[in-house]
């Protein structure tokens, strides 16, 4: 893995990396491995609903708006943003989905009847793609605060202040990266090394938050003149600064990288003999979104990079099974 590991970290540094560029918006709604579309659907709606529980106990355990002062909670607040969003944009493209399929077959008469189905392009609205940049936005964000909160807080923040180990200390400080991995781990959404800008930019926003509300006389939950002892700035201003350069410039940037790795390896794991297996077909998986017959035939030459296309882009002829057998044609039963 070594010259493909060194292969992707060069293609890694491009400045359009940086955009979160939707030239496969399915790798955002669709599972890496095969997992069927009911399964994923309802392991988008448990992880809502259990990171929904866990928000709502830490607002009613802390009863003080205060506890959204903890990076830990304001991550984990944002990850059950990322679930609702993600579940929503998934029963989104799976409504568009099946209105395709209906619409071919009104549509379809009989001179041109073919003996299989259509798959794709499927219509992506606009207002659908900027939902899924912002998941993905918000994916990024996620896994790597998570993995960042986790490491720093039990190699920094424990050590120092000797919170008690609670459920929910535990849930909020180690769960948050199983959750975090396992998305990750399942998806099939790329995470680019380029994207740790919007983390840049998003640690910069919580550090300045944190100086204001001190030179402004913000407390703590326990009133005290800090968030995190290691960023008390009236105390210890020296600690503070180089916690804050630490966290931006070697733990976070870490962090991410260790995400994107973890990204890489599920990618090499799905493209290997045995991860092949398991690996998700798209195009069957999408007919079965849609409510497509298992078994219709379903040629697999010629068939787009993408298989959504933004609405309004002049591209309506859908992929359909090819009558001629020859030329290398592969057909695969759906």
């Amino acid at each position: 893995m070594g010259s493909a590991w060194t292969q992707s970290f060069r293609e890694e540094l491009s400045v359009g990396k940086v955009k979160f560029s939707l030239s496969q918006p399915e790798l955002l709604l669709q599972p890496q491995w095969s997992i069927s579309p009911l399964a994923w659907l309802l392991y988008r709606f448990f992880m809502l609903l259990y990171t929904f529980i866990w928000c709502l106990y830490s607002a009613l355990l802390f009863s003080s708006p205060k506890w959204l002062l903890f990076l830990s909670h304001i991550v984990y607040c944002i990850m059950a943003m990322y679930y609702l969003l993600a579940l929503c944009n998934l029963v989104w493209a799976a409504i568009q989905v099946r209105k395709f399929y209906r619409n071919t077959a009104a549509n379809r008469n009989e001179g041109s009847r073919v003996r299989g189905g259509s798959v794709g392009p499927f219509p992506l609205p606009p207002l659908l793609s900027a939902a899924l940049r912002l998941q993905w936005c918000l994916q990024n964000l996620v896994s790597s605060f998570s993995v960042t909160v986790t490491l720093l807080y039990w190699m920094l923040v424990y050590p120092i202040e000797k919170h008690p180990l609670s459920t929910f200390n535990i849930n909020m400080h180690v769960g948050n990266s199983v959750q975090a991995l396992l998305d990750l781990v399942l998806s099939s959404t790329p995470i680019h090394l380029a994207h740790y800008v919007h983390l840049f930019l998003a640690a910069c926003l919580y550090i300045l938050f944190l100086l204001l509300y001190w030179l402004f006389g913000g407390t703590s939950l326990s009133r005290k003149p800090y968030v995190y002892k290691v960023l008390d700035f009236g105390g210890w201003p020296l600690v503070a600064a180089f916690s804050v350069i630490g966290f931006i410039c070697i733990g976070l940037p870490l962090g991410h990288f260790l995400v994107w790795n973890v990204c890489l390896l599920r990618r090499s794991m799905a493209t290997r003999a045995r991860g092949a297996s398991l690996g998700l077909c798209r195009e069957r998986w999408w007919c079965r979104v849609g409510g497509a017959s298992h078994s219709t035939p379903v040629s697999l030459t010629g068939i787009p990079a993408s298989l959504f296309t933004p609405t309004g882009s002049g591209v309506t002829q859908p992929l359909v099974p090819s009558r001629n057998v020859h030329h290398g044609a592969v057909s695969v039963y759906l």
